[in-house]
């Protein structure tokens, strides 16, 4: 996992060029402006998502992981608290994987971290991190987001 500034991000020389491709394309379409919808940048390989809704107490939220795509979670408007975990801890599954939307659930995230975003953060999540996101420390709230989803056969 990674976490960062999108505007810093955008340009860091140390990410793969698809991360920065699709991060200038997110900054591209002035995201502040966007409807919430799914957006495409090329096709099913590579797209983002603007998302409204509320955040919970983080102890509500199940965490999940990907295994075909990595996640950048994103915060327009609001605070987000993610629970992410290393690769590579285990996943005891709470149901089965769901292939067609690439999303499993799990129990609990052992070593769970937690990452505060504030506007224009952002936390990168490679397939196979668990991660609890739309949580809260206390109260939910509003929050606004771009999830981008990227194939990880383009890294």
């Amino acid at each position: 996992m990674i976490i960062d500034t999108l505007t810093a991000a955008a340009k860091n020389a140390f990410y793969p060029p698809v991360i920065r491709k699709a991060l200038q394309a997110v900054i591209g379409q002035e995201p502040h402006s966007l409807p919430p919808g799914k957006y495409t940048i090329d096709g099913d390989n590579l797209f983002f998502t603007v998302v409204e809704g509320e955040t919970r107490p983080l102890a509500e939220q199940r965490p999940e992981y990907h295994r075909q795509y990595l996640d950048i979670h994103i915060v327009l408007a609001g605070k987000e608290v993610i629970g992410a975990g290393n690769k590579g801890l285990e996943i005891i599954e709470d149901g089965p994987f769901n292939q067609a939307h690439d999303i499993g659930f799990c129990t609990q995230i052992s070593s769970e971290t937690l990452i505060h975003l504030h506007p224009f953060e952002l936390a990168i999540l490679f397939p196979g991190e668990l991660h609890r996101p739309m949580g809260a420390i206390g109260a939910g709230a509003p929050l606004r987001k771009i999830i981008v989803k990227i194939d990880y056969a383009l890294l």
